[in-house]
């Protein structure tokens, strides 16, 4: 969940500045600020680089700052648990060979290719080994 403006608003008063005084520093309005404390607006990648200097913070906790008991109690879809992501890795290429087949089709199409000059050879190889990948997803199911 994004928590700039409150991450913003807790830093710039750490650090006792007024949302005027912010906005000098980073050549803006008081009232870019404000929005961007709210969480109306938010800061182009320009300004949250400069907010990070200025802070001497990550970028990841300028704009999450979620704390590390948080973190972990959290669990966001789609997002894996960073102690496994050797084993997810390892099971992924052991169990979906597909991407392997395309990108050597597509190798074998090419080297085709040069020895044929015509280059079309690598999208047939790429959509040969797309064909023999639904073939084996076919067969494993």
């Amino acid at each position: 969940m994004l928590n700039l403006g409150e991450s913003l608003k807790r830093l710039r008063k750490e650090r006792n500045l007024s949302q005027e005084q912010l906005a000098e520093m980073l050549n803006v309005s008081r009232q870019a600020i404000s929005k961007w404390e709210s969480n109306k607006t938010y800061p182009d990648i320009e300004n949250l680089i400069l907010l990070r200097n200025l802070f001497n913070v990550t970028l990841d906790d300028l704009i999450v700052n979620t704390n590390k008991t948080e973190a972990e109690d959290t669990i966001i879809p789609g997002k894996l648990p960073t102690d496994n992501i050797a084993d997810y890795d390892k099971n992924e290429e052991e169990n979906d060979p597909s991407d392997n087949l395309i990108i050597g089709g597509f190798i074998i199409g090419i080297s085709i290719g040069f020895v044929t000059s015509n280059f079309m050879w690598g999208i047939v190889g790429s959509f040969i080994g797309m064909g023999i990948s639904y073939i084996l997803d076919y067969i494993k199911k």
